[in-house]
């Protein structure tokens, strides 16, 4: 867990240093900063999802059986996740 946090958050900063270097220094460039920034947000509250929601299932081992209505359910949290943030 701690590795997934420390790997979280230097992702986290690299993008949030880049993004506001790239508003500051050049304009014109911000998408792909803030598209990093987006996305790492939208992992991160996906592995709280998945850490603290659905602490009962092991999705690891639930996606290696082959559980499609389990990867599906997956899929819909992370859809949702992923237009919460794109759209914000």
């Amino acid at each position: 867990m701690k590795k997934a946090l420390i790997t979280y958050s230097l992702i986290f900063l690299f993008g949030f240093i880049t993004a506001y270097l790239s508003y500051i220094y050049f304009i014109e460039f911000t998408a792909f900063p803030m598209a990093i920034l987006k996305s790492i947000i939208g992992i991160f509250i996906f592995w709280l999802i998945d850490k603290y929601a659905l602490y009962e299932i092991d999705t690891i081992e639930e996606l290696k059986k082959g559980n499609i209505a389990y990867a599906i359910f997956v899929l819909g949290i992370c859809i949702i996740v992923a237009c919460a943030v794109a759209y914000s």
